[in-house]
């Protein structure tokens, strides 16, 4: 993501992504924050940025300087961001609801008065006073001025007065909305009881973990490491159903409320400012360009998936009825991931549960850790500094050529009260040369919900679960190992079309059979997985791959219909008739699964297509691995220098030419997934 706009990276600044100095004790990030500091420590911070922004203002025009306007901008940011250090983040993984409660609300204060600050006409004519005498510039630095400029032009400053007033009212309500949304997703609360007799299929390892009811039921919650085994093992199809009916309703009617009223918001705003629709307003800077070539990208891909997803479905379809003497003629939500799993533990023999005991998460840890530090040229080494929670661990990158600390690396896979729902990387301090010319090391966290150790056994990953943190990983190496020389340009600061290559390039290794070996240890016998397994497992590959990349797909197309409407649809409406004209299978009745989706209301709004744009980048990238070696550290190193170090110094069409050679092509990402490049 481009950081330039401020609108957008006010959340990042409460996060401490730009804070340089208070965040640190002894060169290293602490987290001991208290919830009654933070709105003073706001204030402070505020007084400062305003008579840095005033400077700013005051120098003369015949007197400015890209160091002194471009970077003196900048600074007056990073500088704001110091003082809130790591509060932001700690909204998302702190267990003291009280201090995650007073987080969220500042950053609410905060979003609106980074309104406010985005549409000030003085500190844009400050930066076009400057950006108007064509100075002769390096590269990163003309490409830092021009997405600069963008930014203000998308922050209002081309509207009139009475335009700019409503502007600002719109995003400032916006803004409430967003963190509104995130909170009630991450907040939600819901479960269902069930008898020992509903858990027929479930491991005991699975079932010593759920909490035991006064009744004597067992407690499955909606986090992830409960609800996936439940919905792909449990025999039980009324337990699935109301399972699978709780889950597609977090975050409630309100949310759904307050996606559709966003969604009136954004068309607002991009009409304010000249734009036909939202989905136009945010693509003008992206790979993609505009609406119209994302929908031609998304409407050929599905053209080329349905047939493969409809013979998947009248297969498994077949074998449901057969198991079941049924006529049915679709599958539900909460049958289609219990059917395949069960098709593959009889027909491929594979059964997930028994492959998770070959993945206990610091057995593969290390060995990803192994594998791309020989890739990339790096080393990690465990570390005794100040973390959030016991769970955590934490790693310093090393350099292995000169030794040099690269960045510090924590990992935080399990889950607890309150805590960030999904699997995500989190740049918690992003690298950029330092006012003193030093350079400031990145730290970089993930933040994960995986199974958690018991007493009887470690913590399995399911195979899933590996590939899911490869791909956090290769976020992470995007972060960590940039070079740019300033913080909106630094790792994963590159256009959301792209953002997601180096992660879903990294998840291919995981499906290497050498990989796999070097990865797996049987908790219990200590073996690695058998070569019949692997074998078996790389077969299956892409069994049900039409119906996941057309799921994907569907999420794409819904997200850019939504954001292309002129008038906001009934958001429920269009999602289930989506669902039936691209997936073809139908929803569970008054379920509103767009109320979770977070993507489309935190920073992927028009820009779900970006994972699939993305992986026809990625694949084509590990094409050329396949073709020169998986392990070929001269490749992992070109890599590292063309891409993971340039962050948004370039644009990425170059960098694909720059790795690549050529323009990326289609043909190995149909290839990977069992299509043909027709």
């Amino acid at each position: 993501m481009k950081k330039t706009f401020i609108l957008i990276v006010v959340l990042a600044l409460a996060a401490g992504v730009n804070g340089m100095e208070n965040m640190f004790r002894n060169g290293v990030l602490h987290f001991d924050y208290k919830a009654e500091d933070l709105v003073p420590a706001e204030a402070k911070a505020r007084e400062r940025l305003e008579k840095e922004l005033a400077d700013l203002v005051a120098i003369a025009d015949t007197q400015r300087t890209f160091e002194n306007t471009i970077m003196g901008y900048e600074r007056a940011f990073e500088h704001y961001g110091d003082a809130l250090g790591m509060s932001g983040f700690l909204s998302y993984v702190s267990t003291d609801k009280n201090f995650r409660d007073a987080a969220l609300a500042l950053q609410m204060q905060m979003s609106q008065y980074m309104v406010d600050v985005a549409t000030r006409r003085d500190i844009y004519q400050a930066i076009k006073a400057y950006a108007d005498t064509n100075p002769q510039l390096e590269p990163d630095q003309a490409l830092l001025l021009k997405d600069m400029m963008i930014g203000f032009k998308n922050s209002g400053m081309d509207l009139n007065d009475e335009d700019l007033e409503t502007f600002k009212k719109l995003n400032k309500e916006k803004a409430q909305y967003v963190i509104a949304f995130d909170k009630n997703v991450q907040e939600y609360k819901d479960h269902l009881d069930v008898t020992k007799e509903e858990l027929q299929g479930l491991g005991e390892d699975y079932i010593s973990k759920l909490q035991k009811t006064e009744d004597g039921k067992y407690r499955v919650t909606l986090d992830y490491p409960d609800y996936v085994p439940f919905m792909l093992n449990s025999a039980s199809t009324e337990a699935r159903k109301a399972l699978e009916y709780k889950y597609n309703r977090r975050g409630g009617e309100e949310n759904v409320e307050l996606l559709e009223k966003t969604l009136a918001l954004r068309q607002q705003i991009a009409r304010l400012l000249g734009y036909k629709n939202h989905a136009q307003l945010k693509l003008e800077n992206r790979m993609a360009k505009n609406p119209e070539n994302v929908f031609n990208f998304l409407k050929d891909l599905e053209k080329r998936l349905k047939p493969m997803a409809k013979a998947e479905d009248k297969n498994l379809i077949a074998y449901k009825n057969q198991k079941q003497g049924s006529k049915s003629r679709t599958l539900y939500p909460y049958e289609s991931g219990y059917w395949g799993t069960q098709y593959k533990k009889e027909h491929l023999d594979l059964d997930p549960e028994k492959i998770k005991e070959y993945f206990p998460s610091e057995h593969v840890t290390q060995g990803m850790l192994d594998l791309f530090g020989n890739l990339f040229g790096i080393s990690f080494e465990p570390v005794q500094i100040p973390v959030w929670h016991e769970d955590v661990k934490a790693f310093k990158i090393i350099n292995k050529e000169d030794g040099k600390l690269v960045a510090y690396f924590y990992m935080d896979l399990y889950p607890r009260e309150g805590k960030y729902k999904h699997a995500a990387c989190f740049d918690l301090v992003g690298g950029q040369e330092n006012e003193d010319g030093s350079y400031q090391i990145p730290f970089v966290a993930i933040v994960a919900n995986m199974n958690k150790p018991s007493a009887e056994t470690p913590s399995l990953l399911k195979h899933g679960e590996v590939t899911t943190l490869f791909h956090e990983f290769g976020h992470v190496l995007h972060n960590a190992l940039t070079k740019a020389r300033y913080g909106a340009q630094a790792g994963t600061s590159v256009s959301w079309d792209f953002v997601e290559t180096p992660s879903q390039l990294l998840e291919r290794w995981a499906w290497n059979p050498q990989v796999l070996k070097k990865i797996s240890k049987h908790y219990k016998t200590g073996e690695a997985l058998p070569d019949d397994l692997i074998e078996r497992m790389i077969a299956a590959k892409n069994f049900g791959a039409g119906g996941a990349y057309l799921r994907q797909n569907f999420f794409a197309q819904y997200d850019m219909t939504l954001h292309t409407k002129i008038n906001t649809p009934d958001t429920t409406k269009t999602y289930f008739a989506l669902t039936k004209k691209i997936r073809g299978l139908p929803l569970t009745k008054h379920t509103i699964p767009q109320a979770s989706f977070g993507h489309i209301m935190g920073g992927y709004d028009a820009g779900y297509y970006g994972y699939l744009w993305s992986e026809v980048i990625a694949e084509d990238f590990f094409n050329e691995f396949e073709k020169q070696g998986i392990f070929n550290q001269e490749l992992g190193m070109k890599l590292r220098r063309e891409v993971l170090e340039k962050g948004g110094t370039l644009d990425e069409s170059e960098m694909v030419k720059n790795f690549l050679g050529r323009k990326e092509e289609i043909g190995p990402f149909l290839e990977s997934i069992g299509l043909e490049d027709k």
